[in-house]
């Protein structure tokens, strides 16, 4: 027995990348029906129908010539975010895994199946803008903000302001919360934690973190910070009330006021360069000189903003 599927029927019922886009067609012979059952049948049919049914997908063309995948450019349409913004390439690779995260076999049904949860959203999304952050994340960045930056910024400021654009769980600023608390700044600090995707800030705001998470906090500051909550650790309310956790894009961001210190780290790496290149300049615009900012170890700002390097991953605003 031969059967022969065209790409995209390949594509719709076993996920196979469209980037294979080389192959005119895929056969199986001698392949029992039995061992196809799973894509055999009335649901075969009514998964092609629905496909030749469906109107062709957005594409966005960004400034380089990338296309940016039709579900990536829908889902950040729908959360309110700039398709065009984002490089193709970082956004195609997550596909896969956000297939895997719904627990469907291609992009249409990933699209029916949030058309008909949008509640889901929010959880696919996070799955294509990863979230990765830890406690005191890159400990040999934090210790020079500990020993250095903050002494620097205390003799001429009795409370800080500090943004965490892209914030993800939160670990990072409540880390700088708690060093401001060792040093006697919290009380008189605002700290403001932003990211694009709500349910990261959701769960940046609840402060409840698993044993796992705390691997890179210390016993005493655990003790005198969080506290035993079931089977997770809690953010205690002193630390907690002087956080402001805010659902926003940075292409818009405004954190009301200069700030500080900015953590801006792994962030820049999903944008496009010129809308890099202006998150950059709107995060630079709202640090206070002589103010530092905190990247990612593979980002470095333009060269054309005044920002020095003062130690790796961070820079400081220059005096004009």
């Amino acid at each position: 027995m031969v059967i022969s599927l065209r790409e995209n029927e390949c594509c719709e019922l076993f996920g196979t990348p469209p980037a294979l886009n080389h192959l005119q067609h895929i056969s199986f012979t001698g392949v029992e029906q039995a061992a196809l059952r799973p894509a055999t049948g009335a649901r075969v049919q009514t998964r092609l129908v629905n496909l030749v049914k469906k109107d062709p997908p957005t594409v966005v063309r960004n400034l380089d010539g990338g296309v940016l995948d039709p579900l990536m450019t829908w889902m950040l349409e729908r959360a309110g975010l700039k398709p065009a913004a984002y490089r193709p390439a970082a956004m195609q690779r997550r596909v896969p895994a956000c297939l895997r995260q719904l627990r469907v076999t291609s992009p249409q049904s990933a699209r029916q199946l949030l058309e008909r949860n949008p509640e889901m959203l929010p959880f696919a999304l996070s799955t294509v803008l990863i979230g990765v952050s830890e406690f005191f994340r890159d400990r040999t960045v934090f210790d020079y903000l500990e020993s250095r930056v903050l002494p620097e910024l205390m003799r001429t400021r009795y409370g800080l302001r500090v943004c965490s654009a892209g914030a993800s769980g939160g670990q990072e600023l409540y880390s700088v919360a708690m060093l401001l608390a060792e040093a006697g700044l919290l009380e008189h600090s605002e700290l403001i934690g932003v990211d694009c995707r709500a349910d990261a800030i959701e769960r940046a705001g609840a402060g409840l973190f698993g044993a796992d998470d705390m691997d890179g906090v210390e016993s005493g500051r655990r003790d005198r910070f969080f506290h035993p909550a079931g089977a997770r650790w809690a953010v205690r309310p002193e630390l907690k009330k002087r956080i402001r956790w805010e659902t926003c894009d940075l292409l818009s961001f405004e954190a009301g006021g200069a700030c500080d210190l900015i953590l801006f780290r792994n962030v820049a790496i999903y944008f496009k360069a010129d809308h890099g290149m202006a998150v950059w300049t709107r995060l630079c615009a709202q640090l206070t000189p002589g103010g530092f900012i905190m990247t990612g170890k593979a980002e470095t700002p333009p060269s054309s903003l005044p920002l020095t390097r003062v130690a790796p991953s961070i820079y400081r605003k220059n005096f004009i």
